[in-house]
Formats: C-alpha cells, sequence, structure tokens
C-alpha cells in the first residue's frame, strides 16, 4: 500500500526553501501558487532565487493508479529575512502551515529564550508545546480557524544592545510601581497568529477567481478608564482623563488613530491614508479640568516602500508624545505586506501601554476583524525600561 504523502523536512533561508516528503515511488507534481514547477518520482524539491522575506503557497499531489491527482498537500511557508539592525526577532523568522486532509500544522523559527509557547485555537488554549511546531489532527474539514501562538522571555534574553541594563532597570521598576510585578515589567511577550481558510476551501481542486484585493487598515491606541493616575509625581497634572471605552473599531474615543488603504489593482497600486490624534486632557489633584492640548501627529508617518508584481509593502512608525507635560512617547512601528493573491502578513512592535487595537477590512463593505488587541499595564509601561510587545499575523486563504 502506497504511504500518504506528508512532509518530512523543511528548511528555508533568504533565497531558498527546500522540503522533502513521503518517498511513495510514485509520480508527484509540486506547484508554486498556481505554476507547476515540478513533476516526476523523486521526493524533494529545492526552490532557489527566491525573494527575501516573501510568502509562498506550494502544493504536492500524487498520481494513484487511476490516473487522478490525489493526497493534497498545501504549504504557506517563506524565506527568512535577516536583518543586522532588527529588534524584533518575529520580522526574521517564517511561521509555517502546512494543511492536508483533518490535519494542521504550524511550525515556527526559533525565538531564543523560549523554551515553551502556548497554542490556542479560535481563543481556546490547546496546548502547551516544548520547541517549534505543533500538529493539530482531526481537523473538522468545513470551518475556518484561527491559531495563536504566544510565547515571552525575559528581556535580558532580546536581541536589543544593552538587554541586560534593561533587565535590571525593569526589575527595579516593577519593584517599583503598585501596579506592576518585577516580571511583567521585565517580561517580552511575543505573539503569532494565523488565519486558515476551511480545509475544504484549501484542498479544493476549483481554480481560485482572480481577485485585486482591496484592505481597508486601522490602527488605534486608547486609555479604557475615564480618569487614570499620572506615574510621574512630579507632573502639574495628577491625573488625565481616559476615553472611557472598551476596543471598538468606530469608537470617535482614542489616543490616536491611524487608517490605510491599499488597493491591490492588476498594474500599479493605489494607497492613501490619514491620521489624527486626540485631545490630551490634564487634571488636578481634584480631577477637575486643568489644561487640554492635541499633539502633533508629525511623529506618525507611513510609507508604501515596495511593490512587485506578488506584493505592496508598507511601512508605519509611530511616535506621539504627551503635549501638556513630559511622558514618554507611544511608540509603534508595524510593516505590512498585503499580496495579489488576498494573502497578508503584518508584524508589529509596541510598549505595553496604552490599549492598542488593529483591525483590517476586506473591500469596502467588509466589517472590521481584529488582529491584534492588547490592555494597557498602566501608563507606566510607556517607559523605555520595559519590555516591548511583538506580534504578527498572516493568513492562509
Amino acid at each position: 500500500m502506497t504511504n500518504e504523502l506528508d512532509i518530512l523536512v523543511l528548511e528555508q533561508s533568504d533565497t531558498m526553501i527546500y522540503f522533502r516528503w513521503t518517498d511513495t515511488d510514485d509520480v508527484c507534481r509540486v506547484k508554486r501558487d498556481e505554476q507547476v514547477i515540478y513533476t516526476g518520482t523523486q521526493n524533494l524539491l529545492k526552490d532557489t532565487g527566491l525573494k527575501k522575506g516573501e510568502l509562498y503557497t506550494y502544493t504536492i499531489e500524487r498520481l494513484d493508479a487511476s490516473g487522478h491527482w490525489t493526497d493534497k498537500i498545501k504549504l504557506h511557508t517563506g524565506t527568512e529575512n535577516p536583518k543586522a539592525d532588527s529588534i524584533n526577532r518575529l520580522e526574521e523568522i517564517v511561521l509555517t502551515t502546512i494543511v492536508s486532509k483533518e490535519r494542521i500544522s504550524l511550525a515556527w523559527g526559533e525565538i531564543e529564550g523560549i523554551a515553551k509557547f502556548d497554542i490556542y485555537r479560535n481563543g481556546q488554549l490547546i496546548e502547551t508545546v516544548e520547541g517549534n511546531q505543533y500538529t493539530d489532527r482531526q481537523v473538522p474539514m468545513s470551518p475556518e480557524f484561527t491559531y495563536w501562538i504566544r510565547g515571552k522571555r525575559p528581556v535580558a534574553r532580546s536581541e536589543e544592545s544593552f538587554s541586560e541594563e534593561k533587565f535590571t532597570v525593569a526589575k527595579i521598576f516593577g519593584a517599583l510601581n503598585w501596579n506592576s510585578t518585577k516580571d511583567k515589567a521585565a517580561m517580552e511577550k511575543f505573539w503569532m497568529t494565523k488565519k486558515i481558510a476551511s480545509l475544504d476551501a484549501l484542498l479544493s481542486d476549483e481554480e481560485k477567481p482572480k481577485i485585486y484585493p482591496v484592505w481597508h487598515f486601522r490602527y488605534q491606541t486608547f486609555l479604557p478608564d475615564l480618569v487614570l493616575k499620572n506615574p510621574n509625581l512630579l507632573s502639574p497634572f495628577p491625573y488625565f482623563q481616559g476615553d472611557g471605552r472598551k476596543f471598538d473599531p468606530e469608537s470617535l474615543h482614542y489616543r490616536t488613530r491611524v487608517n490605510f488603504t491599499v488597493d491591490l489593482k492588476e498594474e500599479e497600486s493605489s494607497f492613501a491614508y490619514d491620521k489624527d490624534v486626540g485631545p490630551t486632557i490634564g487634571y488636578n489633584w481634584r480631577k477637575k479640568f486643568s489644561k487640554a492640548d492635541v499633539a502633533s501627529a508629525e511623529g506618525i508617518k507611513l510609507e508604501k516602500i515596495d511593490e512587485t508584481g506578488h506584493k505592496v509593502s508598507i511601512t508605519l512608525k509611530h511616535g506621539v508624545g504627551n503635549p501638556i507635560t513630559t511622558s514618554p512617547n507611544i511608540d509603534y512601528n508595524v510593516s505590512a505586506a498585503f499580496y495579489r493573491d488576498g494573502s497578508y502578513d503584518i508584524i508589529g512592535i509596541h510598549d505595553q501601554s496604552p490599549n492598542h487595537e488593529v483591525y483590517l477590512k476586506f473591500g469596502d463593505d467588509g466589517k472590521w476583524m481584529d488582529i491584534h488587541q492588547t490592555e494597557s499595564e498602566g501608563l507606566a509601561f510607556m517607559a523605555d525600561p520595559i519590555a516591548s510587545h511583538y506580534w504578527r499575523i498572516s493568513n492562509f486563504y
């Protein structure tokens, strides 16, 4: 009996993807995206000359005795993206998804200092794994799934320079702040998310219709409390007005809001954006109005940095301060790649305050879907020594 196809080995570099599958002695074919790049009886492929940091979809099928292509496996993977000056390890590694009948496998690059990861499916914790891979078996074929892969490590294991010093300062910060802990202030979070279409859709033999996606992106920061205490005891404003709300893509109350739209037309894409900063209102010790102002939006910079026939890449850099007193900026960075087949790959880093919420909408008539949400650990967590939050999300559709 012929063995069913399975991926045995997968390796990547910045320009190469290599994989080996079960040796069935049958003819197999491999497609990269929609193009057949190999047909034959060998059970391995080395795909070279690829672009750095790019996503690719591979399909492997076996020719059975009746002349039908069967045992379909699909890989959504990519090339590595090494950067000498990167402080976000998630920018450099690859998150691979392998799907076959009733099975989804996830594999990701090593992150130094993290030995265990929590795996969630549709928001529910399903397993804690040691290492960098997880296989979900007996998966229903019809629904879509979202997987979270979450890990954390001390700042001392960070790629950032002077991380030992930063670790020590963060520990001291945690000890001195009543609403923090030493471990929390010194612990970096790494969140990876993969949104996966139904296995029925991914493994279907029907040819996908050509689409030219229009993506709307929204990033908001906000303070959930109505009134919050200023951690800076020397400030003339002991309290600030917050936004008094929960996560909501349509709310008009925020610290900052950034929107952009990418229209991936057949030829050259179009890119448009807008940015806004909410008012900062300081209160006196009686929690009465004292002063208000609006910070400049000049520290918010968006740019379309690259376009190929395959994708469009956008960068967003955000640094907005407090206009009425000395305090750390609200800082975050995002790099996003949108592919013409409907895939996206979005990577970010931010402080652990204030609340951060990020949304995507497909098409003008679509609904906002949340792709990243974190709750504030307190205003003091905007200070430089504190551990950052790293996140990455991509889809397989």
